[in-house]
């Protein structure tokens, strides 16, 4: 079978179209994730055994089970949990398959980046020296204040090459929701292999995009690093 350049071309411009929803999600989830992840990671460092035994419980069992079974348990699940929840804020009757797979789709990845991160941020956060912290109390700043200034641009100046590993893992694993009908560039592909019965053109149009997308990426999360080198080396000293 010979491969057709048209189609491919053809293919990318229709993949191309969802390529905001590749990028959002992963995004937003990733940066919700950031934020209780470190959350979970400094009360993890802080607490007593019981809370932290509790969290890591929590952190285990996610990171664990595979990530289309957990995909598989909130789609058949969170809709009746949340049917109850729209009803009520929107004031009309909401029944659990009215309930759209985009909510399973951010409550998913939010959790699962939440699991994640709150262990990367926690590796970062233990690099740090701890007579940052003892500094930063003897200067008079609050808790809140020294993980704010202090701490924390230096625990994510550390963890930077872990976010971006994560995001990438994210805009690829996006593909496993093509199973609850969201479309993302892989699920495009498929799309468009059905509507016109080429197989090959589509993925290597695909292949294509996750390629051009990694160096892009690459580049961004590069200078990202870089500008968070600075302001941890600036809140060291």
């Amino acid at each position: 079978m010979t491969i057709d350049l048209h189609t491919v071309v053809e293919a990318f411009g229709f993949i191309s179209r969802h390529l905001p929803l590749t990028l959002f999600l992963p995004a937003v989830t990733m940066l919700i994730g950031i934020i209780f992840g470190s959350l979970i990671a400094i009360i993890r460092l802080r607490s007593n055994k019981y809370i932290n035994a509790v969290l890591a419980v929590f952190v285990s069992f996610v990171r664990a089970v595979p990530a289309i079974v957990q995909v598989f348990i909130m789609y058949y699940s969170l809709p009746y949990l949340l049917a109850p929840v729209l009803s009520f804020f929107t004031g009309s009757v909401t029944q659990p398959f009215d309930v759209s797979p985009y909510w399973t789709a951010y409550i998913f990845f939010i959790i699962y980046q939440t699991a994640f991160q709150s262990e990367n941020i926690r590796g970062a956060l233990l690099a740090v020296d701890k007579g940052q912290m003892e500094a930063a109390m003897a200067a008079g700043l609050s808790t809140f204040q020294a993980y704010r200034r202090i701490i924390l641009p230096q625990a994510f100046a550390v963890a930077m090459p872990s976010f971006f590993t994560y995001y990438l893992h994210g805009i690829k694993g996006l593909a496993l929701l093509f199973t609850i009908k969201i479309v993302d560039i892989f699920a495009a592909a498929d799309i468009f292999a059905a509507l016109y019965s080429r197989r090959t053109e589509p993925y290597i149009a695909d292949a294509v995009i996750y390629w051009l997308l990694c160096i892009a990426l690459t580049i961004i999360f590069n200078k990202l690093e870089h500008s968070l080198k600075a302001d941890a080396a600036f809140a060291k000293n």
